[in-house]
């Protein structure tokens, strides 16, 4: 899996950009290295779950008697849950102003994601540091792909295979959108067991490759933890923590997110705050290429 795919997908396709501005690193604190460190420890904890349940599974089960018994009782506990993990924010636009804050080994990014979506058509993103200078803008589409870096007057334009060669194996346009509103990362995926205690519902989802595990809380069906991991690929996966719940339009969006992308030699670290979040609102996604800029 290629780490800098991760990368762009934790932020919003912009990454290759904002790390390529010299000017907007920096060292990371010690309270920003503990925080980051708090949130790598639950990731892996999660992960770790995860994969100890997945090699275990088939060795508790002896016969065929109580393969059939754990099929049945897996079965029941999906369909009791069905209305909960079947539930999934519906929208036709959303809105939000991010404020991002990066870590990679010892080095940290702060910037602001302006994020405008239109459902299943548009993920439009623009990228500022300082509140006033804009570095970044991309746009992309199920089939195409732009992005313009204002700092280095260079610009993508292509088909969406321009962004699969910088995206992981099928993490696609839907998968981008399902992460910045809140849903199930994975959009054709099978659900596959279903666990539960006094405060969660624990879904996993199958597809291709992936298998996504996704936490919701009993109390109000909020989506608040998910993880997708690449099977048969090492040590790789993107964990998703979101909290801070508010209504928008009678939808429960977070406001905090936490984001952990773990690959075979990186791991990176993002965290995101929304604010001025607008849902169904009428938008405009404005993009153009400067005629002097190198387009690559």
């Amino acid at each position: 899996m290629n780490k800098l795919g991760w990368s762009l997908m934790a932020m919003l396709l912009l990454s290759f950009s904002v790390t390529s501005c010299k000017y907007l690193k920096r060292k990371t604190s010690k309270k920003e290295k503990a925080a980051a460190l708090k949130t790598k420890q639950l990731a892996d904890s999660i992960s770790l779950s995860i994969k100890t349940d997945l090699n275990k599974s088939d060795s508790l089960i002896k016969n065929k008697a109580e393969q059939d018994s754990a099929q049945l009782m897996a079965q029941a506990l999906l369909t009791e849950s069905a209305p909960i993990w079947q539930k999934k924010i519906e929208f036709t636009t959303m809105s939000a102003k991010a404020k991002m804050h990066y870590e990679a080994g010892d080095k940290s990014l702060d910037f602001v994601a302006n994020i405008r979506m239109h459902k299943d058509s548009i993920i439009w993103v623009s990228v500022t540091v300082a509140g006033i200078v804009q570095v970044a803008r991309a746009i992309i589409s199920p089939d195409s792909f732009k992005a313009v870096l204002y700092t280095e007057k260079e610009a993508y334009e292509g088909p969406i295979s321009l962004a699969h060669k910088i995206l992981p194996e099928g993490i696609n346009f839907y998968s981008l959108q399902n992460l910045l509103i809140g849903n199930p990362i994975l959009r054709n995926q099978e659900a596959i067991s279903a666990t539960q205690d006094a405060e969660n519902w624990i879904i996993r989802f199958v597809e291709k490759n992936y298998i996504e595990q996704v936490q919701y809380k009993r109390s109000d069906s909020s989506l608040y933890s998910n993880q997708l991991l690449l099977q048969g690929s090492g040590n790789q996966s993107l964990t998703h923590l979101l909290s801070n719940f508010g209504l928008v339009n009678n939808l429960n969006i977070a406001t905090d997110r936490k984001l952990s992308i773990v690959t075979d030699t990186s791991t990176i670290l993002v965290d995101m705050n929304y604010s001025n979040i607008t849902i169904n609102s009428e938008l405009t996604y404005p993009f153009s290429i400067p005629k002097n800029y190198t387009i690559k």
